[in-house]
């Protein structure tokens, strides 16, 4: 931004409301220095993630993605979900979606199903079936 001739450059700052000094601080931090990322809550992780996504900072999206994807289980799933669709995180969407499956088919109980995107839920639901062609 500082080095493009946009407003940021010419101003020489950045103003950022869409995401909390603490949130903002803590993506700073972890810029300069990788290990910080245990120091947060898995929701201050998420929402870290979010801000790479939308800032582009690639290198801590793939790490936090990562380290998510570890996270993983019956309590947190749905949560990470909607996280990764909403941070275009792939990999993340496709582990939670591949645990989802494997819940599903034990009947292992899940964590805040309700809150799980609608049409991701509706994907996942069809998807549990085998499909007859007529």
């Amino acid at each position: 931004m500082f080095e493009s001739g946009m407003k940021e450059a010419e101003e020489n700052k950045v103003i950022i409301e869409d995401f909390s000094f603490e949130i903002v601080e803590a993506a700073i931090k972890l810029c300069y220095h990788h290990s910080l990322v245990t120091n947060t809550t898995l929701n201050e992780k998420m929402i870290l993630l979010q801000f790479f996504d939308k800032y582009n900072i690639q290198s801590l999206k793939e790490n936090l993605e990562s380290y998510l994807i570890s996270e993983i289980n019956e309590s947190n799933v749905c949560l990470l979900t909607n996280c990764s669709l909403l941070s275009n995180a792939s990999k993340l969407e496709e582990k939670c979606t591949k645990f989802l499956r494997d819940c599903f088919k034990s009947t292992k109980p899940i964590c805040d199903v309700d809150v799980l995107d609608k049409n991701f839920a509706l994907n996942l639901f069809k998807n549990a079936f085998c499909h007859l062609s007529e």
